[in-house]
This record gives structure tokens, C-alpha cells and sequence, in this order.
């Protein structure tokens, strides 16, 4: 039952003498979440809410662009680059040694962090500013990910778990600017993925029901949080993030990779590119995304199918990272923009594919 599902917040107060406020006593008040699945925490300062440019900075359009042009002519993505410097994978895996749908092409990671690591091209543009990105290129892009997966199933018995990440720009960790994801996995789940897996089961085994499709249930009566579909993916703002401005695209009816199809991944690319351009309104240049599968071998029904999306820092000239101690040995996060704020900033754009979605049904 969705009952069984708490939104756990607890008030802390911090006494000091403000020098900003003439040494008086200012008493300020924290809120501290915890994630319904995991208990992560997550904390809010409403001081802040309005100083979130002390912690990004305002992105140098100016900048990017600079560095995107003086990358481009070295980087292995554009052009036709990659045929003669990127690597293959053997026949008995991928028959064409790499794969290629649209302008989306997938290889295997020269020097790979996991059993199976592919880089996967989205698109011919190096530089994409985030409402650029293209619905067909980011679908592309996915497609091959998938057509991979069901490879691997036959070629190799020890992929169970697979995730399909992105890093944009250089403050969330991408080296070339050119956009591009990577899937990764192996016969062992990554360490959040197991916390989730096992915390899925355990919710399972006490409620007999699905904690994923309860969550869901739960946000859609509550609105606050509930930003809307794109077809068969709905999305929400995490209620305690475990990043800055967090959402999450969830799959109801999905357990795996290999039950999904083109038009649920056509959803997936349009409510990746409705975040971005959400992003973008908040002055927001950078993003992290992680698309998580349940077990390939066998169906949990305790899990399903899910994306994360983050931002990170904006780009300036010796720009400051937007992680330190609370965030990488504490795993606590620091709410700047509330989820239920960070909703309505999102819901626009969600709601413009739904006219549009409308539009093209009644016109069909």
C-alpha cells in the first residue's frame, strides 16, 4: 500500500550572532529529508534559496563556445573521425564490429571501468547548448544502447546489469565536449544500483507490492511533485534528491531494458530533452543523467526501470565544483531549488509536448 511510503522530513535549528544582521541572534531553521527507498538525506536551507548563484555562478556562454571550437578539430567524434580511431567490438559480439543508427554510433571505451563499457555518439554537432538537444538524435543514441543489450544476452552469459550514463561538459565529469553517453555494466550490479535492487525486495517482501509503481501512485495524488508524462515515462522531482536538481523519469511497466521498445524510448529521449530545456531556463549549462535496468537474466518484480537526471556546475573561468565533503563522504545532498519548486519550473515544458502530443492525435 501506498500508505507505507514516508516523505520524512525533520527541522533542525542553527543559533548564531549574525554579522549580517548587526551580531543579533539569527536563528535559522534546516530541513532535513530522507528518500522514501533508501533513507538517503538531503538538506534545505531556505536562506538559500535565493543565493544559488553563490554556489553556480552564471555559465560563460562565451566560454563554451570558445573551448568547443578549439576542441573540435581534434575530437575522434566528428566527422568521420571515429571509423579510423575508435575501437571495435569482436564479430562473435557485435557482427559489425560498432553500431550505427542515425548519427548515433556506438564502440567499445578504449581503456573500460567495467566489463562492458560502450561510448556511444549522440549526434554529428560537437557543441550542443542544453535546448539544443534533438529528441531523434538522443532516441538514436539510446537505440543503440538497447540493439547492444540484446547482443551481449546471446554473446555473453555474465552481463546481468546494465546502465546507460551521460556526463555533459567538463564540470560533470565529460572530457571532450562533443555530447555522448556511455553504457556500462558487468555480472555484478554498481553499488547504488544494488542499495536499490535490495531495498526494492525488502519494500516487496513487507508490503507485496512494487515500491516504484506505489511512489508513483503516491506523487500523482500528491501533485506537488508530479511533473507529467512523455507517453509511457512519467516524471517527478525527487522528494530528497541525491543531486542538485534532481528528477526522475520512471517506467511503470518496464523491468528491464529488454522489455522496452521504440516508442518507449522515443519517450525517454522527449522528457530527457524537456529537463534539459528546463535546465536551461534556470541558467543551468551542465547535467549527469544515469538510466538504470533491473536483472537481464530474470524478471525482479520488485524493480523497475528508471533515469535520474542531476545538474552540475556551470562553466566560468575557474569555476568551483559543486561537490565536497557533505556530498562525497557524507552522501548527504544540499537542496538549493525545493523539489516541489523545481516542479513547476519543469512542468512548461512537459506540458508543450503534451499540446503538441494532443495536437498531432487530433490531427491524425
Amino acid at each position: 500500500m501506498t500508505e507505507k511510503i514516508t516523505f520524512f522530513k525533520h527541522i533542525q535549528k542553527s543559533v548564531i550572532h549574525n554579522p549580517m544582521m548587526n551580531n543579533e541572534l539569527d536563528t535559522q531553521e534546516l530541513e532535513i529529508r530522507k528518500d522514501p527507498l533508501t533513507g538517503a538525506q538531503s538538506v534545505f536551507n531556505p536562506r538559500l534559496e535565493d543565493k544559488v548563484a553563490m554556489f553556480y555562478g552564471k555559465s560563460d556562454m562565451n566560454l563554451i563556445e570558445k573551448m568547443a571550437k578549439e576542441s573540435e578539430s581534434r575530437c575522434f567524434l566528428c566527422g568521420d573521425a571515429w571509423k579510423e580511431i575508435t575501437p571495435s567490438y569482436p564479430a562473435d559480439i557485435v557482427p559489425e564490429g560498432r553500431i550505427e543508427i542515425g548519427e548515433a554510433v556506438l564502440f567499445p571505451n578504449i581503456f573500460p571501468a567495467a566489463q562492458v563499457h560502450a561510448v556511444i555518439r549522440v549526434g554529428k554537432k560537437h557543441y550542443v547548448p542544453l535546448p539544443g538537444f534533438n529528441p531523434k538524435a538522443v532516441s538514436d543514441a539510446f537505440l543503440t544502447t538497447f540493439e547492444l543489450t540484446k547482443l551481449l544476452l546471446k554473446a555473453k552469459d555474465g552481463v546481468n546489469y546494465l546502465a546507460v550514463n551521460g556526463n555533459y561538459l567538463g564540470p560533470a565529469g565529460a572530457s571532450i565536449a562533443h555530447p555522448h553517453f556511455q553504457m556500462v555494466g558487468g555480472d555484478l550490479p554498481f553499488t547504488y544500483l544494488e542499495k536499490i535492487l535490495d531495498c526494492s525486495r525488502r519494500y516487496l517482501k513487507e508490503n507485496h507490492t512494487c515500491f516504484w509503481t506505489d511512489l508513483l501512485e503516491m506523487e500523482k495524488t500528491i501533485g506537488k511533485r508530479y511533473i507529467g508524462a512523455t507517453g509511457p515515462v512519467d516524471w517527478v522531482a525527487s522528494f530528497s534528491p541525491s543531486g542538485a536538481n534532481e528528477i526522475i523519469g520512471m517506467l511503470p511497466e518496464r523491468h528491464s531494458f529488454l522489455e522496452m521498445d521504440t516508442s518507449d524510448i522515443s519517450a525517454l529521449a522527449k522528457g530527457l530533452v524537456n529537463v534539459l530545456c528546463g535546465y536551461a531556463d534556470m541558467g543551468l549549462s551542465t547535467f549527469n543523467f544515469a538510466f538504470y535496468s533491473g536483472p537481464l537474466k530474470e524478471r525482479d518484480s520488485a524493480f523497475r526501470c528508471f533515469i535520474r537526471i542531476i545538474s552540475r556546475q556551470n562553466v566560468y573561468e575557474n569555476y568551483r565544483t559543486d561537490d565536497y565533503f557533505l556530498q562525497k563522504l557524507l552522501d548527504n545532498e544540499l537542496i538549493l531549488t525545493p523539489p516541489e519548486i523545481l516542479t513547476e519550473k519543469m512542468q512548461k515544458h512537459f506540458n508543450r509536448y503534451r499540446a503538441i502530443a494532443l495536437h498531432l492525435l487530433h490531427h491524425a
